[in-house]
């Protein structure tokens, strides 16, 4: 939306309910990356890098941590998590020739955990798809977002990940990069990315990734956002941001953590739950 002033109200809102529902002392972090065309890939993925080091040193465990983004933030959180399984992933696997090629020159993102978990609402999972949808009702044109990703990526990253994290098909990269609690996701059933985002969800819970998804009958693209603005009923514009508190606390509770991030709950997308488009 060109800056992250354009969410606060967004992010007061959700500041608000975690403290409703119990968190003593939540600190929300707002990411102002540059746009295109100021700066193309990999300059906000860097930045979402930086970001989120910052977040860590804030919070002091990843565990502590939730990382969020709608639509093209949902993009470079899940790329910001493939290139940290990656990273981890060839930590492991060489561990001592990584640590002579660095000079053992200190920490990198290479030291970086993935966060306990991630909320995406309306993630633009894969920059160019088939499976985006010529939508009647929704803002976006997938003809437009096309462009775009072209004039992010550039032709020699439109289809490879970490830039376009849907372009990713190696689940056990996906596995190393998931969060420990896997993934909140809101989608509007007739938006332009809801395939995409189905086949998303549905990919990571065939492989074992814990994934929690809210899908709104009818609606538009980014619509926890936008049903701020757009909703008549003062008790429909939070409907979204609630099921994402909700998921948030159960999810942090310790309790509740006995599982790895190779668990799922079982949903096929005609389970996911379900929710009337608010007017």
């Amino acid at each position: 939306m060109g800056s992250c002033y354009f969410y606060l109200e967004f992010l007061l809102a959700w500041h608000s309910l975690l403290i409703d529902i119990g968190f003593a002392n939540p600190a929300v972090f707002a990411l102002d990356y540059t746009l295109v065309p100021d700066a193309s890939y990999p300059t906000q993925m860097l930045e979402t890098l930086q970001g989120y080091r910052h977040v860590l040193e804030v919070a002091g465990d990843a565990s502590r941590v939730c990382v969020a983004g709608d639509s093209a933030g949902g993009t470079l959180i899940l790329s910001l998590l493939l290139q940290l399984g990656s990273e981890a992933r060839n930590l492991q696997q060489n561990r001592v020739s990584k640590d002579l090629q660095r000079g053992l020159s200190g920490p990198s993102s290479l030291a970086l955990r993935v966060p306990r978990m991630a909320a995406l609402i309306s993630p633009w999972v894969k920059l160019k798809s088939n499976l985006h949808y010529p939508s009647m009702v929704d803002y976006l044109n997938r003809q437009t977002l096309w462009k775009y990703a072209h004039e992010y990526a550039g032709t020699a990253m439109l289809n490879r990940q970490p830039a376009s994290p849907g372009s990713c098909v190696d689940e056990k990269l996906w596995g190393a990069a998931s969060p420990e609690r896997g993934y909140m996701v809101v989608f509007s059933e007739q938006e332009v990315f809801a395939p995409d985002i189905a086949d998303f969800v549905n990919r990571r819970v065939r492989n074992g990734i814990e994934t929690r998804a809210l899908r709104f009958d009818g609606g538009l693209h980014a619509w926890p956002v936008a049903s701020l603005f757009l909703s008549s009923m003062a008790n429909r514009r939070l409907q979204g941001l609630r099921w994402l508190v909700g998921q948030i606390s159960e999810l942090s509770d310790t309790k509740l953590a006995g599982r790895e991030g190779g668990s799922a709950e079982s949903l096929r997308l005609d389970q996911v739950d379900s929710h009337g488009l608010a007017r």
